[in-house]
Parts: C-alpha cells; structure tokens; sequence
C-alpha cells in the first residue's frame, strides 16, 4: 500500500492551548491545510505545541492483522524522520461512515489499536485519540461514549488570526486553472519560434517578475517562455532554487549550471534546494510559484506539460503537500513515463524525504528528547 502523508508545520508552529478535543479536532484542518476525508492524521506535538501533520488514507476494512499492523508501523515510522523534539502525537481518524457501526464499535477502532501498539514501541506519547465520522465524533477506543455534534470542531471557532481556513479535503487545490482556446493557440505560436539558452542573463529576471504577477495575467509570450524554461532540467532547476529561494541564489544557480554544461569547476556555496536543502524558504513565494506553474501547464500544449506538472509537484513538496505532489507527478508520467524530476519527486515521497525548512519550524522546546536509536516503530 503506498502511504501518502503531508506535513506541513506552520511558519510559527501554534501553541496548542486546548480546552478539549474539540479544540484540537478544530486545529488539525489548520494544520495540515485541509478539511480530511476518510483518512488518519497523526499529529506530531513537540512538547506542547503541534508541528503539522501527517495524513494517510484509511487502510481498507478487510486487511488481515498483519496488514493493518504494517502499515500502521510504517505509518508510525514515518515520525523518526521528523525533528528530534517531536516527542507526541495525536491520532485522528476521518471517516464517512458512522461514529458506531452497528455491533457499536466506534469506527477504525481496530486500526487505532494497531497504531496505538506502534506509537507506544517507538516511546512517543498520547495525545489523544479521536474518530470523526458521519453523524459526530468522539474518542476512538471503545467505551460508553456518545458522538458530540459536528459543529463543535468547526476550525472557525478558533478564529487563529493571519490562518486561512480550508474549505476542501486533501485533494483540493489541484485543479488546474482555466484557459481558453485563443491564449492556448498563442502560446502554442510562441513555443514554434522560441529559443532559451541556459546561460540567458534575464531567465532569473523572468521567474522573478512571475512572481511579481498575479497568474491569470501573465502574458502568452511570458507563458510561454515559462513552459519552456520549466521543460528543460538546467533551466528548470534555476527556476525551482529561485523560488525556493531568493533573485541571488537563481543568479547563483545559473552560473553553476552554466559553468558544469561548459566542463569547469566552480565552488556553489548555497543549499542544494531540490533535495530540500536550507533552512528558509518563503511559503508565499512557494505557493505564488505553484500557481505559476499550475497556470503555465493549463495553457501549454500536451507535449510542454510535463515539465510544468513536474514543477508542480516539486512545489507541492516543498510546501508539505505530498499528496498533492504525488498528484502531480502522475500527470507528469503520463505525458512523459521517465521523466527525471518526476521519478526524483515520487522516491522522495515514498521515503516521507522532508525539506529541512519544514522541520525548521518546529519549536526547539519541548519536554523531552531521545536517541535517534529509540524511535523507530516496530
């Protein structure tokens, strides 16, 4: 089973002060940018404050006991990858069946046990654990509970000021945005006559000013150059470091890009930002850049597509959205079943690989640390 997970700590993790499960159940849609559906979340808390989440679709209801108890190890494991300091968790399961089935039982019980057994092996603490279902939410363990009403973990009640709050569930958000026959037909014009070189000094000029712009109004012949740049990996790579980072690092990028196509040696002092390397990467402008990338794979002919898909999903995965990343990367297959940056996205997110700007916001207090040597699930 391929496990899809998104972590996504804040750029100022949230102190959890909680009065309840609601107000936690509130929080996680905050937290991982989402409204989930049939899915578990683990929540990791780095002493009291959470870090994010991690989501994965529910396993299926027939599994045998092994198969459930490997995927919620694999599940569990995936938060030794995460900072040191995370020392907790809550699980959270979301399903669109009842809060009971009709023996009583609260939905996914059994898979929460499994994944209890796993938190406990691996010395990570309980938060909580909590079952939404169709007609309210409570805990998760069997017992004399009644669902609570739904409206009590609306994320609006937290009013969390400068945090949106997300309308969709875990597939929201990857659409792409419309275009029209004309605007298509231009930029297909423009790829016809249109010529890039990798040591072209404006290309850093070009994926700044894209930034500068809202999407929708980017011209055809900027769109278009757009589609070409991210079609070709020296070129690509310039743009994705850029947005990562900042005008000087593209500029920086370049001339190491430029100088390896030519056989010399130059020294690249910044961070290797495809594999995720540095520790600040601005979200805005990660999320401006998704757009830009989105925008460019809506109006560019089929065969121009996957590298803007590609760039999409590295995006994706930048900002913590690896099922949104995974989504991505199979529009980029299909158009192109080898495609290099795409193969590179789909392994980092099978190894739950993180940028290390994400695990850099998580809170450096928390209650306790252990030795990397004790975290493993088992």
């Amino acid at each position: 089973m391929t496990t899809q997970t998104r972590f996504s700590p804040s750029p100022q993790p949230a102190v959890v002060k909680a009065h309840g499960a609601a107000d936690l159940l509130s929080l996680v849609p905050l937290l991982i940018g989402c409204r989930p559906r049939d899915s578990v979340v683990l929540v990791p808390f780095a002493g009291g404050r959470a870090a994010g989440g991690l989501r994965l679709d529910l396993p299926a209801d027939e599994l045998s006991a092994d198969e459930t108890a490997e995927i919620a190890a694999e599940f569990v494991g995936h938060l030794a990858r995460l900072p040191k300091e995370i020392d907790r968790a809550a699980v959270v399961v979301y399903t669109d069946d009842p809060y009971r089935d009709e023996q009583g039982r609260v939905a996914r019980s059994a898979f929460v046990q499994a994944l209890l057994r796993c938190l406990a092996a691996a010395e990570y603490g309980l938060v909580d654990a909590l079952c939404v279902g169709s007609d309210g939410w409570g805990q998760c363990l069997d017992g004399p509970f009644e669902p609570h009403p739904l409206s009590e973990i609306e994320p609006d009640r937290l009013a969390l000021p400068g945090i949106e709050v997300p309308q969709g569930d875990q597939h929201a958000g990857t659409e792409l945005p419309p275009s029209n026959l004309i605007e298509r037909e231009q930029v297909g014009h423009e790829l016809l006559r249109l010529t890039l070189r990798s040591d072209d000094l404006t290309l850093p000029d070009l994926f700044e000013d894209a930034l500068a712009h809202d999407p929708a109004d980017l011209s055809p012949p900027v769109l278009a150059r757009l589609a070409l740049a991210l079609d070709r990996p020296a070129i690509r790579d310039i743009a994705l470091g850029q947005w990562a980072g900042d005008l000087d690092e593209g500029r920086a990028i370049q001339r190491f890009n430029v100088a390896w196509s030519r056989g010399e040696r130059i020294d690249f002092d910044g961070p290797l930002r495809l594999a995720g390397e540095g520790d600040e990467a601005d979200p805005d402008r990660l999320r401006h850049a998704l757009e830009v990338a989105k925008r460019v794979a809506s109006v560019a002919p089929r065969a121009r597509r996957a590298g803007p898909f590609a760039a999409a999903a590295w995006l994706s995965w930048a900002l913590g959205r690896s099922t949104h990343a995974a989504h991505f990367v199979k529009l980029a297959r299909e158009i192109d079943p080898h495609h290099g940056l795409a193969d590179i996205i789909a392994t980092m997110i099978a190894q739950t690989h993180l940028p290390a700007w994400l695990g850099s916001r998580v809170s450096p207090r928390a209650s306790r640390t252990r030795r990397a040597g004790q975290r493993g699930a088992s």
